[in-house]
């Protein structure tokens, strides 16, 4: 009885023992970060910059790997560094920018992008009051194929 039971589980391993299964390719994530490490703001961005270091390169079976740009405490910087990891790295997530003055230069672009932001500042006006601009905070990570 016990040996009718076992022969399926042992045929089943056998054969999958046989096949060739190809192991799942796994991107690349990359994660842009803009800092103010230079600036006015530098008293912020370079702890924040230096933090870049400390993120971890493996997160399950996915590599991950970041992209820090610094944008000098200067808004339109933001913007240029933001457009830059879109469109030219195309990294799946953004964090920063370091200043609030920055973080609501680039929100436009990370709602029309799709892009998740993480922008560590001290001001709720980056995120409140919510509008369908600023819900693409909330949006998932996007998938390549």
């Amino acid at each position: 009885m016990l040996f009718k039971k076992a022969l399926p589980a042992v045929m089943f391993g056998a054969l999958c023992a046989t096949c060739v299964v190809p192991q799942a390719a796994f991107a690349e994530v990359k994660i842009g970060v803009i800092t103010s490490a230079t600036g006015p703001i530098a008293l912020v961005g370079i702890p924040q910059k230096n933090s870049v270091s400390l993120m971890p390169t493996k997160i399950g079976d996915q590599t991950v790997r970041y992209i820090s740009l610094d944008d000098g405490s200067d808004p339109t910087a933001s913007v240029k560094a933001f457009k830059k990891l879109i469109d030219e790295e195309h990294v799946d997530a953004i964090i920063g920018p370091s200043g609030s003055p920055n973080a609501m230069g680039v929100i436009q672009f990370a709602a029309e992008s799709g892009t998740p932001m993480l922008a560590p500042v001290g001001t709720a006006a980056v995120v409140l009051p919510m509008t369908e601009q600023k819900n693409g905070y909330s949006r998932p990570l996007k998938t390549t194929t």
